[in-house]
């Protein structure tokens, strides 16, 4: 038989523990966490507007520092890269205003310097494999030494991106190990004119002694019609030319800085990352910013240091060495971070 009394005892205990509880949270105890919570949200309030206040503190120390640096940056690399010559290379239109300003600042810093080199997407396009076996093809017909060489088999052998990329450095190098002739060069700037693998604003280049990649933001190399297959090859082929051009400027022993736009001062994607994380590209330095006003000025300089032997990561992302490169020029600016490879020689 059911025992009506053991459910009716049970029932009071469950409503006179629920009346416990309300009593309990509409008194003392309600009391004592209320305040609690309350002291722990206005730490936390207190906290986050202190960080708040030092955040906006650093920022307006860093433009007042970026204005600065702009502002003096003519004075500052005057007259250091006297006897230079020096090529920028780009990657996308939109780094104009910017290559316009370094080309400037190269020449306040005394530095010959030549038509620029846009690279163009044909370079990478997954849509334009035909164009640039064309073109490799012609490069071979002219030259057939310029390029690098193939692999021992298709799994090492570098793709035609890569074999055009490299083109570009050896054009451009003064110390040319393929023995070019200036009539040689001419043709094969053509060639890569004519399948719009480069743009050159102002004429055939000559050979230069340093070199400044300006590279665009990242999202400036996306397209809205490609889906995910055709998107992640775009990136894997543009990654590719880019580590190439660059690995030949290393193989090459020229002095050249990674330029680089980073939106919301962020490193952590496109060529930046990879050249400041690849072992491969310690000799290299690179600027960070260049989207800033003061940003063309840490480029030139990172440049002048590299000519004196040194190297070192600049700018304000949290990859960076330090603010600028410790030179003699640069003394009193707020360098910061630590000491670069030879870069107060000279």
């Amino acid at each position: 038989m059911i025992d009506f009394r053991y459910h009716l005892v049970s029932l009071i205990s469950v409503f006179l523990a629920l009346a416990v509880g309300i009593v309990l949270g509409a008194g003392p105890l309600r009391d004592t966490l209320g305040d609690q919570l309350s002291g722990q949200v206005e730490q936390l309030r207190t906290e986050q507007d202190t960080l708040r206040g030092q955040v906006d503190e650093l920022e307006a120390s860093n433009d007042q520092l970026s204005s600065f640096i702009s502002g003096v940056g003519p004075q500052i690399v005057s007259g250091a890269l006297a006897g230079q010559d020096v090529a920028v290379i780009t990657d996308d239109d939109s780094t104009r205003s910017s290559v316009s300003a370094l080309g400037t600042l190269l020449e306040d810093a005394g530095a010959g310097t030549t038509s620029p080199v846009a690279l163009g997407a044909t370079l990478w396009d997954p849509a334009e494999g035909d164009a640039r076996d064309e073109a490799v093809a012609e490069v071979e017909e002219i030259a057939p030494g310029a390029m690098i060489s193939q692999g021992a088999d298709d799994a090492t052998a570098p793709t035609s991106s890569e074999q055009l990329a490299t083109l570009v450095v050896t054009l451009l190098s003064a110390d040319d190990p393929a023995g070019l002739t200036d009539t040689q060069r001419e043709q094969l700037w053509k060639v890569l004119q004519d399948h719009q693998l480069v743009t050159l604003a102002d004429g055939v280049p000559g050979t230069v002694d340093a070199v400044v990649y300006a590279s665009a933001d990242p999202a400036e190399f996306t397209v809205e019609a490609d889906d995910e297959a055709t998107a992640t090859e775009r990136a894997q082929g543009q990654l590719a030319a880019q580590s190439a051009l660059l690995a030949r400027l290393v193989e090459d022993d020229v002095p050249a800085v990674v330029a680089a736009v980073t939106p919301a001062n962020d490193a952590s994607t496109g060529i930046l990352r990879t050249v400041r994380g690849d072992s491969r590209f310690t000799t290299l330095s690179t600027t960070d910013r260049l989207q800033e006003a003061d940003g063309p000025v840490l480029a030139v300089l990172a440049l002048v240091e590299q000519t004196r032997g040194g190297s070192g990561a600049y700018g304000t992302t949290t990859d960076a060495d330090a603010r600028l490169p410790q030179l003699p020029e640069t003394q009193g600016l707020g360098t910061g971070g630590g000491a670069s490879d030879g870069g107060g020689e000279g």
